[in-house]
């Protein structure tokens, strides 16, 4: 399924609506996030990202998750979600965005992220 940018946006999320799957994954994330943002296509969420908010025990914004359903994989939908993440981490003043993940090492990667499995960074420039 090919799909365009102007097919999804982005709404802040409420985890009672997450797809099951996604909401096995938010559930397990202690303690938790504090940004939960959801991608829909009409009514229907087709991907998410939670995000931490810095605090005495993390001083950076943290990418918790970022999950996109099987059928809208590879058009688009993570790369935007990231970015997304990343714009509200700048917004707030951030000036890194660390993403602890393990799976998707390559995609981080190719975002621009630094470093290794469960220690991605991504070094946000200053105007």
């Amino acid at each position: 399924m090919a799909l365009a940018l102007r097919d999804y946006e982005v709404f802040r999320g409420d985890p009672a609506h997450l797809p099951d799957v996604m909401l096995k994954v938010f559930a397990g994330l202690v303690p938790e996030p504090q940004v939960l943002r959801v991608a829909k296509i009409e009514e229907q969420i087709i991907g998410c990202y939670a995000m931490y908010l810095p605090s005495d025990a993390k001083p950076c914004h943290e990418l918790a998750m970022v999950m996109v359903s099987e059928p809208y994989r590879r058009n688009g939908v993570g790369r935007w979600l990231v970015g997304h993440a990343i714009g509200v981490a700048e917004s707030r003043g951030g000036s890194q965005l660390l993403a602890p993940l393990a799976g998707p090492g390559d995609f981080l990667l190719g975002l621009g992220f630094r470093g290794k499995p469960n220690d991605y960074r991504f070094e946000m420039i200053p105007e």
